[in-house]
């Protein structure tokens, strides 16, 4: 008897061109999946992941899309299943950080915010869900953030983002886990990246004290929450903050 060999599982991740996008796009890469790179504006650096992926011997694509746009989302998941006819893997990685104390918060900031960090989810979520029905298998892994649970002063509206997030993660688990459906949150604490490093720097802090991650440290566990090791798990925020929830913090510099 001959051996067919499994076919290559697809993946899908939303802001894919940088910082923990960027990496869980490497990871997954590195891991054997076909990975679809998603992105709205950074077009060099989306381009510049592929070329990383491509040239290690990955395969990878880039998509530009707005993830909070239905139009938009319903147009990217049909080009993936014409080219890949599935969808096994699905990172909602795709945010925004507009902090402002909630008292000078106008409606269309915290529409803007809660439309790109929980709309978009919703958005990529219920149009891939269809195929991994019918594959009765699929991983809906969530980036969420620590703010849900220690938010600083102005990240009222990121902070409830991430938390609607979060229990959109514990909803559809409990729907769709009797299908071979699993989806979890990661919940990152402060890692540097292109996004937070700006605002550290506002707010005075310095990203090369302890306390700080890098994103590979993130893209690590999402890489093991894609595989079939992690069947037992769902419905579950994982936090990666490098002990930041329990440990009181040294000096001022580690808080974020």
């Amino acid at each position: 008897m001959t051996s067919q060999t499994p076919p290559k599982r697809v993946a899908v991740v939303t802001g894919g061109s940088r910082g923990i996008g960027a990496a869980i796009c490497r990871r997954l890469a590195r891991d054997g999946l076909t990975t679809h790179l998603v992105y709205r504006d950074a077009d060099e650096a989306a381009e510049r992941v592929v070329k990383e992926i491509t040239a290690a011997g990955g395969h990878a694509f880039s998509h530009k899309a707005d993830v909070s746009d239905e139009t938009q989302v319903r147009h990217l998941v049909d080009r993936v299943l014409n080219q890949d006819e599935a969808v096994h893997i699905l990172v909602n990685n795709a945010g925004v950080i507009d902090d402002r104390l909630l008292a000078l918060t106008k409606l269309p900031q915290w529409d803007h915010v809660l439309r790109t960090n929980l709309s978009g989810p919703f958005l990529m979520c219920r149009a891939v869900l269809p195929v991994m029905l019918e594959q009765s298998w699929g991983r809906i892994i969530n980036i969420s953030s620590n703010s849900v649970r220690r938010p600083g002063p102005g990240q009222t509206a990121y902070a409830a983002s991430k938390g609607g997030l979060e229990a959109l993660t514990r909803g559809l688990a409990s729907e769709v886990g009797h299908k071979g459906i699993r989806v979890n949150t990661v919940a990152p604490g402060a890692i540097r990246t292109d996004m937070t490093t700006p605002l550290a720097t506002r707010l005075g802090l310095s990203t090369a004290g302890m306390g700080w991650g890098l994103p590979e440290d993130i893209a690590g566990l999402v890489g093991f929450l894609a595989t079939d090791d992690a069947d037992y798990i769902q419905g579950q925020t994982i936090t990666a903050d490098g002990g930041r929830l329990v440990m009181r913090p040294r000096s001022s510099t580690t808080s974020l």
